[in-house]
């Protein structure tokens, strides 16, 4: 996976675009310099450290952990300048409560990103499109026609098939071999294979069998995916200095923008034949199984929702969103689940014991079995409050002033929620670093949005509709590992020294592959 940093372009960027740059903005800003005055309480913050840039060369490459070491310093509510934006991070269930809750309507938006505008049909998604009545309509299909608990238990085929594909394939990397600690002991890179089947589920789901059939070229598919994903969560000039002509020109000279081009006609080149097939008059008669492409044709074709009058690029942006949200979080949570496993042996031995106690006799773990499975749950919810795959979520938009955790919030402005570090924040949670799925035993704290000590999903409008599809493909593939296999590190390798430093964007996975050896269990 790509680790580039998202702030490159600015480290990057020829002289000759920074110099006329800050020399537009410092009088822009001269002009501007009232934009604050009349707030009793603005938010407190770190000084600007450098004129027109703002705070935003010190962010780095994990901002969650720079907003959380400010926030440890100047409190739940701080505001930054990035550039041209002004930004609130909130870092508190109170204040996350008046953000998601109380102000929700008011800071429901989201920013005007070139990355995001482009990719999805100029806003035609749910995810990344500004809050508007066409929003609205287009997320309430989005939940109730394809992500309805009905639609979740329909794909259970999908789930079951790619889960048995994965354990075939472990199984047969981990051969006859029972002693993990022999030289010739297999290793698997499990990050490799967890991705690659919740790639294959997400793939089912929207496409149908034709997504694991020759006629689709998946290996190139998951490739543009990867490029799409980078191009969703990287910044460009445009990001920090929105309605700028220097921007455009920087994001010009720096190739950003002729990359989101490139990027947006390979992935609707994909999307268009996917459609196209879909659209055979044939397709559905032999008794295939419907996929989400099959229920976007079918809407598109009897026009039943006239209140979103879908087309064809309507159901291309809802595809954009279901691939780019639905594989990367699942298989960077299961790969967070498992380094935890084994980093804490006790943790593992106690989830397996669950498992096999309840599934006898069987090959697999069904769903139903998955329902019974109590402390594998809080497996998966402590991991959440550690390792939130979007750790601060994705950034909202303020279309109205409002008060958050006491502090005046100006329209316009850009919020961020930081959920990773409310997960290790001390005065909420005990040891907060330690991984202790017990913590959860008999509470009533969840990860669905309604309590905001706890926020994976985000809350509110702008919650994440996938919630429930999400945590079944997890659920149902962890539990699964844990039945099937015992797992070993590989030669010479001890709890302690399994890499947690992480890496990314809009997700953030672990930095170093997780390679594991598998043991069959007899």
């Amino acid at each position: 996976m790509d680790t580039q940093q998202p702030l490159l372009p600015l480290v990057v960027v020829p002289l000759l675009v920074v110099l006329p740059l800050l020399y537009l903005l410092l009088s822009w800003r001269r002009k501007k310099g009232a934009a604050d005055d009349g707030r009793r309480a603005p938010p407190p913050g770190p000084p600007e450290q450098l004129p027109v840039l703002g705070n935003l060369l010190q962010i780095g490459s994990r901002p969650h952990r720079y907003f959380h070491a400010v926030a440890r310093r100047y409190g739940p509510v701080v505001e930054v300048r990035l550039g041209r934006v002004r930004t609130v991070v909130v870092s508190s269930p109170e204040a996350a409560k008046d953000l998601l809750r109380t102000n929700d309507q008011h800071c429901c938006s989201r920013p005007n990103s070139p990355g995001p505008r482009v990719l999805s049909y100029d806003f035609l998604d749910v995810a990344f499109s500004p809050y508007s009545d066409y929003w609205r309509e287009m997320r309430k299909l989005f939940i109730l026609e394809l992500l309805s608990m009905r639609r979740v238990q329909s794909f259970a085929y999908a789930r079951a098939a790619e889960v048995d594909r994965l354990v075939a394939s472990l199984a047969a990397a981990a051969g006859s071999s029972s002693s993990p600690h022999h030289p010739g002991a297999p290793v698997v890179d499990l990050s490799e294979k967890l991705y690659a089947l919740f790639d294959g589920i997400v793939g089912t789901v929207a496409f149908g069998k034709m997504y694991g059939s020759a006629q689709f070229e998946r290996s190139s598919f998951q490739r543009v995916m990867e490029d799409t994903l980078r191009v969703l969560g990287s910044f460009t000039f445009e990001d920090f200095f929105p309605a700028s002509r220097l921007a455009r020109c920087a994001d010009a000279l720096t190739g950003a923008a002729a990359r989101r081009r490139r990027i947006f006609r390979q992935i609707d080149r994909f999307f268009d034949s996917v459609i196209d097939k879909h659209l055979e008059p044939e397709r559905l008669q032999a008794g295939v199984q419907e996929d989400m492409v099959d229920a976007l044709v079918k809407m598109w074709r009897e026009k039943d929702d006239e209140a979103v009058g879908l087309t064809r690029a309507h159901i291309k942006g809802i595809l954009l969103d279901t691939f780019s949200g639905g594989i990367d979080t699942c298989s960077v949570t299961m790969i967070w689940i498992m380094s935890e496993l084994m980093r804490n042996p006790k943790v593992m031995r106690k989830a397996q014991a669950e498992v096999r106690g309840l599934v006898e006799n069987k090959t697999r773990v069904d769903e139903e079995d998955v329902k019974k499975l109590r402390y594998l749950k809080m497996v998966v919810k402590e991991n959440f409050r550690l390792h939130p795959p979007g750790t601060l979520l994705i950034p909202r938009e303020t279309m109205q002033r409002c008060v958050i955790g006491g502090y005046d919030v100006l329209p316009g402005t850009r919020v961020f929620v930081n959920v990773w570090a409310m997960g290790r924040d001390p005065s909420i949670w005990d040891d907060p670093e330690e991984f202790r799925p017990e913590r959860f035993e008999g509470s009533h704290v969840d990860f669905r949005g309604s309590d905001f000590e706890l926020l994976p999903f985000g809350s509110g409008r702008r919650s994440c509709p996938a919630v429930a599809m999400g945590v079944a493909n997890v659920e149902l593939a962890l539990a699964n590992l844990l039945y099937c296999f015992d797992w070993e590190l590989p030669q010479g390798m001890m709890e302690e020294d399994i890499d947690m430093e992480e890496t990314g964007q809009l997700v953030f996975r672990k930095m170093v592959p997780l390679c594991l050896v598998p043991i069959k269990r007899v």
